[in-house]
């Protein structure tokens, strides 16, 4: 094999891993696309990007500024930097299941304690929010 030809094969085996790798952290720092959650993703951040994302189940944006969304509500605090402002995902997954036990009149809804989103959800959306 030639040195071209080889050059060729490592290039386009790193393209190649790219493209699969390429959805794994597509959510990482920002919200998925809806053309990303089209795709059906596996990954549990993605999904929670998804349900954020999501009008009909999170629609966290409505409130929240959060990268890599269009729509940026100014009711709530912005979605960053989590990871500095709660000890660990526990403490966030409670905050997402009832805020009204940290703050009794928050405007936030108890995404868990209403059956808005199902416990799995919950994690699901901790796992995306984690990563920004």
């Amino acid at each position: 094999m030639s040195t071209k030809t080889a050059l060729r094969a490592v290039r386009g085996f790193a393209i190649g891993a790219g493209l699969l790798l390429a959805p794994l952290a597509m959510a990482a720092g920002r919200a998925p696309t809806p053309k990303e959650c089209a795709a059906h993703p596996t990954d549990p951040a993605i999904k929670g990007g998804c349900i954020v994302i999501n009008r009909k189940l999170g629609n966290c944006m409505a409130c929240h500024v959060i990268a890599g969304t269009t729509m940026d509500g100014n009711i709530g605090p912005a979605l960053r930097n989590l990871r500095t402002r709660f000890p660990n995902k526990h403490a966030l997954c409670e905050q997402v299941y009832d805020p009204t036990i940290a703050v009794p009149h928050t405007a936030m809804p108890p995404f868990g304690k209403d059956h808005i989103l199902t416990k799995a959800q919950i994690r699901e959306v901790v796992d995306f929010l984690w990563t920004l």
